[in-house]
């Protein structure tokens, strides 16, 4: 077979992913010596998907105490809570605070100089701090991380799709994948390799249109243990469009109303009402609907001034929305505007050590590609892990490739995996688009996307299998584009089987994890985690207990226990 020609490349720590956690990670591999190269399926440099963000950051100020916060979280997530890497994002997270005001990002003060912030979830100390005026603070962000990695000389390409790993049988020596304007295979030799390329999703909206699970594939297929997918993400969102900031309008006094007019979250939690996890929000809405009080709307009406003004966006995609919506007579902050439910990505993400390490040697995880969270979230967390995960991962990746001579990087092995996807090159067949849009179906059916059932969870991974069996090798790439469509294809298949795997074998209900039939949760036989791995082909899932009787933090209530949901068979509370 003759040898392929493409664009090859020679660097010490290969980042693929040129969102936060990836430019974190590149600017802190090369303030260590390393060379980096950085590797984007979009353009060049444009940030990620923590550039559509409001830049918000959860953090632990020096006067908290680390417990305090720790707690916190081992409540939140209903004890399914890992505590050595929370306490390390914790404890880190003021010194990256630190630098990006040191670079000029302005985090919201008062007249008094003293940090503005908003609380999260109704929790006792976690809080977020953001910047002013909302809609600037991901865009400055991601231009200061920019910044700082061109002045460091990292290297950066884009519109390159990352397939494969390349290993020498024991560790990574490099990668492979292909350009994706003009589909020339690309071979990448490196001594180590990070992925930061944020967790996978169904690309329900615009909003959402870019995670598509192309790393939980590279690792999958390099033999990585991945957890977590039994979780995701189950948001509520307008109708007619997208909008961000929702965790920060809440605890303002902002509101879900049903067709009555009731705020009716207070039914499920005297306490919180809507000011808990969106999760615990859109099963309140699932609820009200069912019982006829739709649709659900959201009204600004009981938020100060003072309030409306410090969320109104004014700049970014976001204020792009605002801007228009006021144009077409629609005003946000004065409407009482219809939402939905809306599933968009999972929780999950590789198992790896506190410096980001996986057990495949040389191959890391940064930022949400390694997410802890059991399907619950804060405002501000995302920032706050990609810039302490990212800085990490970023030192460790370098120390391993300053500590190992270069290996054998295998060309035969890298072309093989790549012509797996070259070969499909104007080949006619079902276009990969369909069959994304036929997972993102599968997982919004009710009975999947959040009142899980054990027969629609089947019924779901059964139409996967077909899928996967009978239409994907029937798939054809007439471009390049469609060809690094494929891949997301591919790849979001993979995603939809490891989500419903896991959730069917999760049999209990704990934080973003609900099943309707089995709606307690189980400390006995569930306080653990769900590991899957592909171990030479076949399919491996076990379960990891939680490692209470070494952890500082023991779980004595959980969050959960705040709401009550009706039971449908029953007819009562739970």
């Amino acid at each position: 077979m003759a040898k392929l020609n493409g664009y090859e490349y020679s660097t010490d720590v290969l980042i693929v992913g040129c969102g936060f956690s990836g430019m974190w990670a590149a600017k802190r591999a090369r303030e260590c010596g390393a060379e980096v190269l950085v590797v984007d399926k979009g353009p060049r440099d444009w940030g990620g998907l923590g550039g559509f963000s409001g830049g918000d950051m959860t953090v632990k100020q020096p006067d908290m105490n680390l417990d305090d916060l720790l707690a916190d979280l081992v409540y939140y997530y209903d004890g399914l809570a890992d505590q050595d890497i929370l306490a390390k994002i914790l404890k880190e997270s003021y010194d990256r605070f630190q630098d990006f005001e040191s670079w000029g990002h302005k985090f919201k003060r008062n007249d008094k100089g003293e940090l503005c912030f908003i609380p999260q979830r109704a929790l006792d100390h976690i809080r977020y701090y953001y910047y002013h005026p909302y809609g600037r603070g991901g865009i400055e962000k991601a231009r200061l991380l920019r910044e700082h990695c061109q002045t460091l000389g990292v290297r950066r390409i884009g519109r390159t799709v990352i397939t494969d790993v390349v290993t020498d049988g024991d560790r990574v020596t490099g990668a492979v994948g292909f350009h994706t304007q003009s589909g020339v295979p690309v071979f990448i030799k490196a001594r180590a390799v990070v992925l930061a390329t944020n967790t996978g999703g169904w690309k329900p909206s615009y909003h959402q249109n870019t995670p598509a699970s192309e790393g939980v594939t590279v690792a999958w297929n390099a033999g990585c243990a991945v957890r977590n997918f039994e979780f995701w993400k189950v948001w509520n969102v307008p109708v007619d469009f997208a909008w961000e900031g929702q965790t920060g309008m809440l605890p303002m006094g902002a509101r879900f109303l049903n067709n009555k007019g009731e705020d009716f979250m207070w039914k499920y939690s005297p306490v919180f009402g809507a000011k808990g996890d969106p999760h615990y929000n859109t099963r309140g809405m699932v609820c009200e609907v069912r019982a006829g009080n739709g649709p659900i709307v959201f009204d600004c009406s009981k938020m100060s001034k003072e309030s409306v003004e410090t969320m109104r966006p004014v700049a970014g995609w976001m204020g792009l929305n605002d801007k228009k919506l006021r144009a077409l007579g629609m005003d946000f902050f004065g409407d009482k505007l219809q939402w939905m439910l809306q599933v968009r990505h999972t929780y999950g993400g590789l198992v790896t050590d506190l410096e980001g390490a996986t057990n495949v040697p040389g191959l890391y995880a940064a930022g949400l590609a390694r997410n802890p969270d059991p399907g619950v979230y804060m405002g501000g967390w995302a920032t706050c892990i990609t810039a302490t995960t990212g800085y990490a991962t970023g030192q460790a990746a370098a120390e391993y490739s300053a500590g190992c001579e270069a290996g054998q990087y295998d060309r035969a092995q890298a072309e093989d995996k790549i012509r797996q996807y070259t070969d499909l090159l104007g080949k006619d067949g079902l276009l990969p688009k369909s069959v994304i849009s036929d997972m993102r179906e599968v997982m919004s059916a009710p009975d999947i996307a959040l009142m899980k059932t054990g027969k629609g969870l089947t019924r779901g991974l059964e139409h996967v299998l077909e899928i996967k069996e009978e239409f994907m090798p029937k798939l054809g790439a007439s471009d390049p584009h469609q060809l690094a469509k494929l891949v997301e294809a591919r790849s979001t298949v993979l995603l939809t089987e490891l989500c419903l795997k896991g959730a069917i074998m999760r049999k209990e209900s704990r934080a973003g994890h609900y099943r309707e039939d089995y709606p307690e949760r189980d400390n006995v036989n569930w306080l653990k985690w769900i590991h899957q791995q592909n171990v030479d082909g076949r399919h491996q899932i076990t379960t990891v207990p939680v490692p209470y009787e070494r952890y500082r933090i023991q779980m004595s209530r959980c969050y959960m226990d705040n709401f009550q949901w009706p039971n449908p068979v029953k007819g009562t509370t739970l």
